[in-house]
């Protein structure tokens, strides 16, 4: 499923959710970054009511430019009936989403993700085949201090590698674990202690119905982990984009970073 999220669920579960039937959150069973060791990735925190809640996540590629899903910002580009815009979002950079925070000047979503007809269920298919594009650039009112960006994978980069025997690492600020229930469940129970954490993965080949556009890999990443890195030795190679379980039990899909349509998109907009 999708961790894709709404403003209404955030603000009544005050969690890290990104999307129910699609992208994803906090790392399951991470290790915590107390380190600092990802200080470039951040959570993106919206504004309801007055309060600030954790949704989704991000990493700095530029000064000033942070790269995450489009489920995560599309509702964000410009304040629309929800009452929701640019204004409503900011970014901390912080271990535990702590001050300073970053404002934002505007959002750029990949084009072909706001023309994709809606998904239905818990249909990857139906969600991510094209035109779902899940990329989107935040910009900031101003640059991150003391921050050095990621630089992101080219087109060749994925191509030298031997995808079944490299490791990889999520990070995140999402759900850390299910105690009980599900997202679907009337009373669920979960971890969520809006500490950014990190989790080594590995990729599956197997059976992966979207190689071009998506890697495969293991369980990791939970709602709240939307819009975060998948690092390969601190590059970033795609997306945290997609769970296929309410729990986060099963594998996710990551939006790869060197397919042509996002590589097309960055050359455009960075």
């Amino acid at each position: 499923m999708r961790l894709i999220r709404s403003a209404a669920t955030l603000a009544a579960a005050a969690l890290s959710v990104v999307l129910v039937a699609g992208p994803a959150g906090a790392v399951l069973r991470g290790t915590t970054d107390t380190a600092n060791r990802y200080a470039n990735v951040g959570v993106l925190q919206l504004n309801v009511d007055g309060e600030w809640f954790d949704f989704c996540s991000g990493t700095l590629v530029r000064p000033d430019v942070v790269l995450t899903a489009a489920h995560c910002t599309d509702f964000l580009i410009e304040e629309g009936p929800d009452g929701f815009g640019p204004d409503d979002l900011r970014i901390s950079f912080d271990p535990e989403g702590d001050a300073p925070y970053y404002t934002v000047d505007h959002i750029v979503v990949h084009p072909d993700w706001l023309t994709a007809p809606p998904g239905h269920g818990n249909s990857k298919h139906l969600f991510l085949a094209p035109p779902a594009e899940d990329i989107a650039l935040v910009f900031l009112d101003t640059a991150v201090a003391g921050v050095t960006p990621a630089p992101i994978a080219d087109a060749d980069y994925l191509a030298g590698l031997d995808l079944t025997s490299e490791t990889f690492t999520v990070v995140g600020y999402g759900v850390d674990a299910f105690i009980t229930g599900s997202t679907l469940s009337n009373h669920p129970v979960v971890l969520v202690d809006g500490i950014r954490s990190y989790r080594d993965v590995s990729v599956i080949t197997e059976h992966d119905a979207f190689p071009d556009r998506f890697l495969k890999i293991t369980q990791s990443v939970c709602f709240g982990d939307s819009g975060g890195p998948l690092f390969h030795e601190g590059t970033v190679v795609a997306i945290n984009t997609w769970t296929f379980s309410m729990r986060c039990s099963g594998p996710n899909l990551e939006y790869r970073v060197d397919s042509t349509a996002a590589q097309t998109f960055l050359e455009a907009n960075l």
